[in-house]
């Protein structure tokens, strides 16, 4: 592979076949140092060559280079990085090669950057809605204004943050830019920074995914860290305050998670549609297919097959009571006219209508979901360590194990199942919980849940299945 990633070949860059001859990366290069051509389809800059290079540094390759556009491959942190792609103006070249060194990172916690030297940190922002809408928060913010243009800051004057605007967007008139001022740091929504969008964005032709982002400098260095989490409180109270006082609903933007390589594949989908043959509660079915259109919010998903789970508890519950009526009743031993066994069949009423939801999860996963099955799900998948205590979901004490033979697989799955959803609806303050943290949406532990919410979907299936053969 060549100097500027797999796939591009020398002919792509240059003319005179000497890419393999570029001058060294000089950390000082700057604007006035450089005596560039015009940039023109076939040749780079030095100042390009020398960008190109760095990017290098952090997984990202040039693609192709057209006569406005540096085009370059996204963050390897995204799933879809081969097939996407971010272009920068030639003409911003080199504001990003002067951001590159200022030694920029990308952010652990968030899709954006972070500048240690002066306390930077810049968060990619999307639309707090199921699905993007590109220009949504362009338009919404470039509506609004500051109301504290009075406090002086040097970001107002020449010493601007650096933001992009994008050909596509023609619904705002102006690119937008709010910039606020703080006692401790200042804080500006607007267009991407070349180094942002460079690094964290992604896209296919002209428009990106993200074309709003979220600077926060505290004009100080710090760790980076330190950077991120003194700006959480900020992020979290700028986006609630824009909810509630704007009207613009905006969420930052996350990496995909480390568990988002998923080795499950369900079963091959059956190409004949027949006439429809599974009898099916409408509360029920409505509850099935919203859990397969929250994908984007993964605590619902789960809590919503949790509900059709839930709807089959009585059932379950009373089924159970009833063979344990009929058990006692077929005892040749019985006597109707001992209190004794009178009293053993008033306290299997009385249990079963006391029974505590953990209990009756229990009882329906172990009478309503074929064992077999529930093995193959854990035994035929690569699930790697996220169904142990050390695996990425917190308060799990027990590892899933379908070779213990002291604890039922249907009673460790139940416990796990139970707690995700206790985690899910019940506040922090809750005393109950309190020694576990409550699972919040939008969170890495959250974006980390599918694999419980393939599971909580194959039990939903196994039960409604069970349910009707039953009930036949």
């Amino acid at each position: 592979m060549n100097e500027l990633g797999a796939g591009m070949a020398s002919s792509d860059i240059t003319n005179d076949g000497t890419d393999g001859d570029w001058p060294d990366v000089d950390e000082d290069m700057t604007e006035e140092s450089i005596t560039d051509p015009k940039p023109t389809p076939d040749t780079l800059t030095d100042l390009e060559k020398n960008l190109i290079r760095k990017l290098t540094s952090h997984g990202i390759d040039c693609k192709k280079i057209e006569r406005g556009y540096l085009v370059f491959s996204t963050n390897p942190k995204w799933d879809d990085s081969i097939s996407s792609e971010t272009r920068l103006p030639r003409d911003r070249a080199t504001e990003l090669f002067e951001q590159l060194n200022n030694k920029v990172r990308t952010s652990s916690r968030w899709a954006g950057i972070a500048i240690e030297s002066t306390g930077y940190l810049e968060i990619l922002l999307r639309p707090n809605t199921q699905s993007v809408i590109r220009d949504l928060l362009a338009r919404s913010f470039g509506r609004l204004i500051a109301d504290d243009f009075e406090i002086h800051c040097k970001h107002r004057g020449d010493d601007q943050f650096l933001s992009l605007s994008f050909p596509g967007l023609k619904t705002v008139a102006e690119p937008f830019r709010l910039h606020l001022a703080g006692p401790h740091c200042c804080i500006e929504l607007s267009g991407p920074s070349p180094a942002c969008h460079v690094l964290a964005n992604e896209g296919y032709t002209h428009r990106p995914r993200y074309l709003a982002s979220l600077k926060v400098e505290f004009d100080q260095e710090m760790p980076i860290h330190d950077i991120e989490a003194e700006a959480e409180s900020i992020i979290n109270s700028l986006t609630y305050e824009l909810d509630v006082r704007n009207n613009v609903k905006a969420r930052v933007v996350r990496w995909p998670s480390k568990s988002g390589n998923r080795p499950y594949r369900r079963t091959r989908a059956n190409r004949v549609v027949r006439f429809p043959q599974t009898k099916i509660d409408p509360e029920v079915s409505v509850l099935f297919g919203f859990a397969g259109s929250a994908s984007g919010n993964p605590p619902l998903s789960f809590l919503s097959y949790y509900q059709v789970l839930e709807s089959f508890f009585p059932f379950a519950t009373r089924q159970s009571a009833i063979r344990k009526l009929e058990l006692e009743l077929s005892d040749p031993r019985f006597d109707r006219r001992d209190d004794k066994y009178l009293m053993r069949l008033l306290s299997v009423g009385e249990n079963a209508a006391a029974e505590p939801e953990s209990t009756q999860l229990r009882i329906l996963l172990e009478e309503f979901v074929r064992e077999a099955k529930l093995v193959e799900f854990f035994s035929e998948n690569d699930w790697g360590k996220h169904f142990s205590k050390n695996g990425p979901i917190q308060g799990m004490s027990e590892n899933i194990n379908p070779e213990n033979r002291t604890k039922l697989l249907s009673h460790q799955v139940a416990d796990r199942v139970y707690k995700i959803r206790n985690r899910i609806v019940h506040a922090k303050d809750d005393p109950k919980f309190e020694s576990v943290p409550a699972l919040l949406p939008q969170s890495e532990e959250a974006e980390a849940l599918w694999p419980d919410i393939e599971l909580v979907r194959f039990l939903a299936f196994e039960v409604i299945l069970s349910a009707q053969a039953r009930s036949k």
